[in-house]
């Protein structure tokens, strides 16, 4: 299907992007929560979650077989969302049930366990199956780009709106460990909810040519196996290269989420920061998204659109390190909303990547490949993320950190260098690898125009 797509669709895509901001908000709030109200190690939080982060890469591919295999009259990705909705709300919300007063082994199992059922099992299945979704809906690339627009919105925005009320919220419930309970007991009702909605709003328009228009394959048509989908993937350019890219995109995104509770609280020395400075970066992400990430699609193309986007962000970065040098709030601000304004031109485009790869490979193959294609991309960014967090608790540790405390000069360093100096290499990185590897640009037109002419063969 290359025609626009229903409102509705496109804002039941978004509501899909839930799940990926409640895995956000794990990632910003879930250390200092086992750390500062648990008491548990900062050292053993990171490797926990850099070994779950292992545990959650396997996960990921048998997701992605899953999904290829899934034929149903309601598509091949949307029946998971709404199979696992209600019980990724209930995992979500047991993460933070972990008993205050037991020994520390057994809150680090708890803890393993807990995070594990969510990120490696439902939020996996979900998160594969959300990906995919982006590929069945539409092979028309502007349309794609407004369903990644709305799937940020719901995604990264909800993710800074959810920051920004979280440290009120459990200040009004009573600032406590229960307190923390409560509210992410009451974001874990909103992902079901969500994702209950998302099933019923979203169509899947797009099949294989070896594929009938219920789902099903064709006559003589041989199923595809776990090992050739690996194959195919890999021996798809743009298949290797939206694993890379997403990969480091994932990483820069969960390194400075993920510090930068501790950035306010210790660098700033202000941790409701964490509220005003989401409000205040949400404004300009979102007009970014809307407004500014489609007129650069159309305009620069997809490669240019990542050059503009990661150059803003560096200044962006650069900003917020002067600030955390200077303790200067104003600048800190200045820099936030910068970088909420870049937001759309680089992440838009990398954000369908891997679409674009399943259409390419399609082209040369005649198999498409949503679940395994989308799978070993969200492997990818569940191994980023594990690392962000490891690299933050590693951080912290490795400079002396002591929570609840005046911090050292080494360790103020140690915090700014992970919310905002790594972040900004990695930036460099993908403009390098945009300029000399990716030219997607100029072969998606006679892509896209064969896909159809082969869909519409096989109608006839």
């Amino acid at each position: 299907m290359n025609g626009k797509l229903k409102f509705t669709e496109k804002l039941g895509y978004g509501l899909a992007a839930l799940s990926g901001a409640s895995n956000s908000l794990l990632g910003a709030f879930l250390t200092m929560f086992y750390t500062d109200n648990i008491g548990m190690a900062v050292g053993a939080v990171g490797t926990m979650f850099m070994i779950s982060k292992l545990f959650d890469g396997i996960t990921d591919l048998i997701a992605g077989n899953i999904v290829d295999k899934t034929k149903t009259k309601w598509g091949k990705a949307r029946p998971w969302i709404l199979w696992l909705s209600v019980p990724a709300g209930l995992a979500f919300a047991l993460i933070f049930m972990v008993p205050q007063n037991a020994s520390p082994m057994s809150q680090l199992v708890y803890a393993f366990l807990t995070y594990n059922l969510f990120s490696s099992v439902i939020y996996t299945m979900v998160g594969v199956a959300q990906t995919s979704l982006l590929a069945l809906m539409t092979m028309d690339g502007i349309e794609r780009g407004g369903l990644a627009r709305y799937s940020m919105l719901f995604g990264l925005g909800g993710t800074m709106l959810a920051s920004s009320v979280t440290f009120p919220f459990i200040a009004k419930m009573g600032g406590d460990t229960t307190a923390w309970r409560i509210v992410f007991a009451i974001y874990g009702f909103i992902l079901a909810a969500g994702l209950m909605s998302a099933f019923f709003l979203t169509r899947e328009h797009v099949a294989a040519v070896d594929h009938n228009e219920d789902g099903t394959l064709n006559e003589g048509t041989q199923r595809l196996s776990f090992i050739e989908g690996v194959k195919l993937f890999f021996s798809n350019k743009y298949c290797i290269f939206g694993l890379v890219i997403t990969t480091l995109m994932q990483l820069a995104l969960n390194i400075n989420s993920g510090s930068q509770t501790y950035f306010y609280k210790y660098v700033m020395e202000d941790e409701m920061l964490m509220t005003s400075l989401s409000m205040v970066g949400l404004i300009p992400m979102v007009v970014s998204v809307l407004f500014f990430a489609g007129p650069c699609l159309k305009y620069l193309g997809k490669k240019k659109s990542v050059y503009f986007g990661c150059g803003g962000q560096l200044i962006s970065f650069a900003m917020r390190v002067a600030a955390g040098m200077t303790a200067n709030v104003p600048l800190l601000i200045a820099g936030t909303v910068f970088g909420g304004l870049m937001t759309g031109p680089v992440s838009i485009p990398i954000n369908i990547i891997t679409a674009d790869a399943i259409d390419y490979g399609d082209y040369k193959t005649g198999k498409r490949i949503e679940g395994t294609a989308s799978s070993i991309g969200t492997f990818a960014g569940k191994i980023s993320a594990g690392l962000a967090s490891a690299i933050t608790g590693w951080t912290l540790a490795l400079t002396g950190y002591v929570a609840n405390a005046v911090q050292t000069s080494s360790t103020r360093f140690g915090i700014t260098a992970v919310f905002a100096i790594l972040p900004a290499v990695i930036y460099i990185v993908i403009i390098l690898a945009y300029k000399l590897i990716y030219h997607y640009d100029k072969e998606e037109p006679e892509v896209v125009a064969e896909l159809t002419r082969r869909e519409q063969a096989a109608k006839e």
